[in-house]
């Protein structure tokens, strides 16, 4: 079995205060609800110190190279694409 956990992390937010952190964990938890609505991977999700990351377990034989590097072009297009969306909130106009 093969888990890989793994967080969405722009890269103007490398402070890690807690605003930051709080903002990280709200970011990755949108990204895996739409990551998952959108149906090109499947992705759960785990907590490790404190943090929520995202979880990827590859157990299905028919898994192929191209299938897993796919992923990280499909989590940073829609990672991308939440962070703006969350970043037109008002934390994102206070905190950018």
């Amino acid at each position: 079995m093969s888990i890989t956990t793994f967080r969405f992390k722009p890269a103007d937010l490398q402070n890690e205060t807690k605003t930051v952190e709080d903002y990280l964990d709200k970011l990755n938890r949108e990204l895996l609800n739409q990551l998952q609505i959108g149906g090109e991977v499947f992705v759960s999700n785990a907590i490790i110190n404190g943090k929520f990351v995202l979880r990827t377990c590859i157990v299905n034989f028919r898994t192929s190279k191209k299938d897993i590097e796919a992923l990280p072009e499909i989590v940073i297009r829609i990672g991308k694409s939440v962070d703006e969306t969350l970043r037109a909130t008002e934390w994102g106009k206070n905190h950018t």
